[in-house]
């Protein structure tokens, strides 16, 4: 009997971590990633730059701590929209605030930041059809507050 109290009370406790935004937070793991593609288009690599360095100094200024910062890019088969939408579903799904401050999808890119508790998030895409490639190149950024 004292089990079944135990496993009640335990139950009722991981409910209530859940309810009030507790649980763990995911980030969604990439879309129709393609591997060993590298960008070769000075174009793209100096756009992916400046994200990387705006980004950075971003989270930091909003009191991202910087060793909790994790970047990571990848190539994706699908195109811009499809990328778009599937960050924009599963991160709003997924208990998370967009940030109205950023441009979210337009003509050749989309550029989107988020937050979920102490949590930050940025996400770029590039249409590599712009510029003579194929899919879209995905640039995320995270961090802890």
């Amino acid at each position: 009997m004292n089990q079944f109290w135990r496993i009640g009370l335990v139950s009722l406790g991981l409910l209530f971590l859940v309810a009030c935004g507790g649980g763990a937070v995911v980030i969604p793991d990439p879309i129709s990633k393609v591997d060993g593609k590298e960008i070769s288009d000075a174009t793209v690599k100096s756009v992916v730059s400046e994200w990387q360095s705006t980004a950075r100094k971003g989270l930091e200024t909003g009191a991202v701590k910087p060793e909790t910062i994790v970047e990571t890019t990848y190539q994706s088969s699908a195109d811009l929209k499809a990328v778009a939408d599937y960050y924009n579903k599963a991160l709003g799904t997924g208990g998370w605030t967009y940030k109205t401050r950023t441009p979210g999808l337009q003509e050749g890119f989309f550029l989107s930041a988020y937050e979920h508790g102490n949590k930050s998030l940025v996400i770029g895409a590039i249409d590599l059809t712009k510029f003579a490639g194929s899919g879209t190149f995905v640039y995320v950024l995270s961090g802890d507050k």
